[in-house]
């Protein structure tokens, strides 16, 4: 990768970047560097942009991988991340459609049918558990 991309980078957009590889929320890193949630989007878009990826992963990723080219950026000064090869070899669990943001999907990408799918199923667990509940307080009672 080319170097002249990172040193476009700003300071700003690195402290950005940083917070995306510790697997903060676009609010908690506004709230940590002082900004508002939109201008924290912006910043990590331009660095997105600047370094020529198309997803911020990509990004905190490379900037991983060349962390000597800007100063102070290193795997070991970020906690919980993960590199290219360990997301590859991420557990099933994180890989299945949930419909709920995960490490390994930070969006919900689920379809509509998806989402309703995964709405039914979940109330169904319920009241699967409710009956079971039932079932045990009438056998506590009778005996």
């Amino acid at each position: 990768m080319n170097d002249s991309r990172f040193s476009s980078l700003t300071p700003r957009e690195i402290e950005c970047l940083k917070g995306v590889a510790q697997h903060k929320r676009t609010k908690d890193i506004a709230s940590d560097l002082d900004l508002s949630p939109k201008t924290v989007d912006a910043y990590i878009a331009n660095a997105v942009r600047k370094l020529g990826f198309s997803d911020r992963d990509s990004a905190v990723r490379a900037l991983m991988n060349n962390s000597a080219t800007i100063g102070g950026f290193s795997s070991s000064a970020i906690s919980g991340v993960e590199n290219e090869a360990s997301t590859e070899s991420s557990s099933w669990l994180g890989r299945l459609p949930w419909p709920f943001p995960t490490r390994e999907r930070p969006t919900n990408d689920l379809s509509y049918p998806g989402t309703i799918a995964a709405i039914l199923i979940a109330a169904s667990l319920m009241v699967a558990a409710m009956s079971v509940y039932i079932l045990a307080i009438s056998v506590l009672e009778h005996s």
